[in-house]
């Protein structure tokens, strides 16, 4: 017996199938052919999902979404490799036609987090949409349908985008609204207006790609054509937006929009899953669900998945470790019959121990190909040409250290990935440290949460800095609060503080603005899990440096070079990093967002940044005070210390000591460097020499001015010692000012400008 998901346990002997050894295509990765009872010939590709070099694409006939002419699988597979077909392991078909509105699919797609196209369901049948997100959790959805999106200029006019890459019908269209085209599309807009007079197409370049659902992406115009007959260029990484034949539409467009303007669009979607997806795919047929027969997955399909009859099928099926790329042959080809759902679900289970499947594009288009070869039997006695491909690609896309953006005036640099708006680089003052007046704002102005990430899924031990103007705002507390945060490893989704969109999960350094109070911790489904055993306050508004190392199961928390937390924690082993902002606010005008300066990424391969930390004894005393002061860093390898006794005295000892001589409160601070950068530890007032006995001005005699001072203080025995500035008068230490102390003041005169016995009270 062996426990699936939840306690599913399954027998092995349920199914017998036999298999030819394990072909190994790549670390991770192989090919097997099974003999299942029917008798049918199954092909397996296997893969390690946790890989962070494997992933799935979508790869589409012509290259391109508004394909003209269908492919065979290894054609496709061939046109997507670098260098043909080298780098794409292997493949199956996956969307179905929709036979009315050809050459449109059913469903939707979606490729390294782009939409492809506009989600297209028949209401009167059920389809299963397989969308996967970067921490490579999959989601099964069924129907959702498609939600207008908006267009937002620089003034703030709003219009509403009706469609994306959407295939029309006909040389007319778009009529009515805008709709927009993006690279993926096709090479131009396709369209062909014979009014060119109400028609108008928008150039946009520069696009903070990728787009998802409910996700604003910005760009800049470069042409605004007008009137146009249409079929604009459609730049690399930029965007058209094309309408014709709607004089409000045409006017909002002319009258608001200019060359050089940044407009944003946002396309929302009625699937919020789509919205934390990289790839999605829509399928006929949810055929294992917790590593079962799903017969409820088998209901209100179309034909074409002919669920309950043996045909050739294209599958693809996963549990916790791996994904599996799964084809049959059939329809008696090489003497196999193909398989129903149920009979697929029993091999899936009982061969494969996978927990759930997708059923795709199956039948005579049924294709697997293996190292750009096609390694099943089609049933049509070749490969049937299809719209696309479901692709396992090998494409290491961990980041590249170092990183860095300052945020300069020209903008953000690219590959910043927004979760709902954009995020402007904007005019700020005060100038952040060794800043240049721009920083990075971070806010939904619509409300709640929004972030800004970059990075990888297989980004693992890193360091992120960046500077965050933490402003401190009691006088709004009663209407809400600001949280400003930087985060690593996270799972992709840039949820931050969010329970749903995927949840935030991850480290983060925070700062809430109603308290001052900064969190060094992680967030574990959008819940902030503190680490830090007794709060920190920092009860002012300054820009502070947050920085958050993760190196292995260690993870220390830095603000302006201090080490506030450090923990051992393996929850988040690898993921994105970026710059979040929750709040609270009942009036969303209260909102200003996080501000962030010198953003930086770094690569912790290297030696370990040493943190510093220190002791000192005594802290309090009389002066002449003799401290002895005792380094106590962690971390990585020190060379150098720099001590900072707060006397304008510096030391480049490791333990020094230091003696004062005036009566006051000292702030020192250790700064210690090594191969793997420096640290600084500050302690204010963290050295408290005090007068000597009866020197209560402080001017290391004990004369007349003293005796002057102690009469003001002199209250009687029974009265307590209320005036700070009495409290050195009371010599016996009772907590009062009476006659026993004048007696003890009595015995440390001195004289004027004579110095003082620090042990006159003893002697």
């Amino acid at each position: 017996m062996r426990s699936i998901d939840g306690g599913i346990a399954l027998v092995s002997c349920l199914l017998v199938a036999s298999s030819l050894p394990a072909e190994e295509l790549a670390p991770g990765v192989t090919y097997t052919v099974h003999a299942a009872p029917g008798p049918t010939t199954v092909y397996v590709v296997k893969i390690d999902r946790l890989r962070a070099e494997y992933k799935l694409q979508l790869g589409w006939s012509q290259g391109k979404r508004n394909y003209t002419a269908r492919e065979t699988v290894d054609t496709i597979t061939n046109r997507y490799g670098q260098p043909a077909g080298g780098d794409v392991i292997s493949a199956i078909n996956a969307s179905y036609f929709d036979g009315v509105t050809a050459p449109r699919l059913i469903g939707i797609g979606q490729s390294d987090g782009q939409m492809l196209d506009t989600p297209s369901f028949n209401g009167d049948y059920t389809y299963h949409t397989l969308m996967v997100g970067p921490a490579r959790q999959p989601t099964i959805r069924t129907n959702f349908g498609h939600s207008l999106g908006t267009l937002t200029l620089p003034d703030g006019h709003t219009m509403p985008l009706a469609q994306y890459n959407y295939f029309m019908g006909g040389p007319l269209y778009p009529v009515n609204g805008i709709v927009a085209f993006t690279p993926e599309f096709d090479n131009s807009t396709r369209s062909s207006f014979i009014s060119p007079s109400i028609a108008v197409e928008v150039v946009v370049s520069g696009v903070s790609y990728p787009m998802r659902g409910d996700k604003e992406v910005a760009g800049i115009v470069t042409a605004i054509n007008h009137p146009t007959t249409g079929n604009a260029p459609i730049p690399a990484g930029g965007m058209v937006l094309s309408t014709w034949g709607n004089e409000e539409t045409r006017r909002g467009i002319l009258d608001h929009a200019h060359i050089g303007d940044r407009l944003k669009m946002r396309f929302a979607s009625q699937a919020e899953e789509y919205n934390i997806s990289d790839n999605a795919v829509t399928g006929i047929g949810w055929i294992i669900h917790q590593g079962a027969a799903y017969t409820a997955g088998w209901q209100n399909l179309e034909s074409g998945a002919a669920p309950y009859s043996r045909n050739p099928r294209s599958v693809m099926a996963w549990n916790n470790d791996f994904w599996f790329q799964v084809v049959c042959d059939g329809r008696g080809v090489g003497g196999s019959v193909g398989m129903t759902f149920q009979e697929m679900a029993d091999f899936l289970t009982g061969t494969l121990a996978a927990t759930e499947a997708v059923n795709f594009d199956g039948g005579g288009s049924a294709t697997l190909v293996v190292n750009g070869q096609v390694r099943n039997r089609p049933s049509d006695g070749s490969p049937r040409p299809v719209a696309n491909a479901l692709l396992l690609v090998n494409r290491d896309t961990t980041t590249v250290f170092p990183f860095s953006d300052p945020f300069a005036s020209t903008g953000r640099l690219s590959g910043w990935d927004d979760k709902f708006r954009y995020a402007d680089v904007v005019a700020f003052s005060p100038v952040a440290p060794g800043g240049d007046g721009y920083v990075l704002r971070v806010m939904n102005s619509d409300g709640g949460v929004d972030t800004c990430r970059r990075g990888d899924f297989g980004d693992t031990d890193y360091s992120v800095q960046a500077d965050i103007y933490c402003e401190y705002r009691p006088d709004v507390t009663d209407d809400g609060f600001e949280r400003y945060g930087l985060f690593a490893r996270d799972s992709g989704t840039g949820a931050f503080t969010l329970s749903h969109y995927g949840g935030g999960n991850g480290y983060a350094l925070l700062y809430d603005s109603n308290n001052g109070r900064i969190r060094a911790g992680k967030l574990v489904n959008g819940t902030p899990i503190d680490f830090l055993a007794t709060p920190v306050y920092e009860p002012s508004t300054a820009w502070r440096t947050f920085r958050i190392e993760c190196r292995g199961g260690a993870i220390r928390y830095l603000v302006d070079g201090q080490l506030i937390a450090s923990a051992a924690d393996t929850d988040f082993a690898h993921g994105c990093f970026g710059i979040g902002y929750q709040e609270s606010f009942a009036t969303n005008s209260n909102m200003h967002g996080t501000r962030a300066d010198n953003f930086t990424a770094t690569d912790n391969a290297g030696p370990l940044l040493p943190a510093a930390e220190f002791t000192a004894s005594p802290a309090a005393g009389v002066v002449p005070l003799r401290v002895q002061f005792t380094d106590s860093s962690a971390g990585g390898m020190i060379d150098t210390w720099l001590w900072e006794f707060g006397d304008q005295t510096t030391s480049n000892v490791r333990n020094p000591t230091h003696v004062y001589l005036t009566a006051r409160t000292y702030t020192v601070s250790l700064t210690v460097s090594g191969p793997g950068g420096s640290s600084t530890k500050t302690k204010h007032a963290l050295i408290d020499a005090q007068p000597k006995p009866g020197d209560l001005d402080a001017d290391n005699d004990v004369d007349g001015d003293d005796f002057a001072r102690l009469q003001l203080c002199l209250a009687g025995a029974g009265h307590p010692v209320t005036d700070a500035t009495c409290k050195g008068a009371d010599l016996t230490g009772e907590g009062d000012v009476d006659r026993n102390d004048i007696t003890r003041f009595i015995k440390c005169v001195s004289g004027a400008g004579i110095s003082s016995d620090r042990d006159c009270l003893g002697n």
